[in-house]
């Protein structure tokens, strides 16, 4: 089990992992969708898709999230 959940937000959006490989090769394609994005003028706030980070989720416990567009 790889994918543990998502979270959506006005601008971006939150996925969340458990394990870091997973994460990571999901956010490959997301990069792929915030350059397509980027170059339309989309403004993703103060966050960056397809960045990825280890962090302690209230509800996933200790896991890896990934920021999608």
């Amino acid at each position: 089990m790889a994918l543990l959940g998502y979270r959506s937000g006005c601008k971006v959006g939150w996925s969340f992992y458990d394990n870091e490989d997973e994460a990571r090769a999901d956010a490959v394609e997301v990069v792929k969708q915030r350059e397509r994005m980027l170059k339309d003028g989309y403004d993703f706030g103060y966050q960056w898709p397809g960045s990825v980070a280890k962090t302690n989720d209230r509800e996933y416990g200790e896991c890896w999230v990934l920021v999608t567009p």
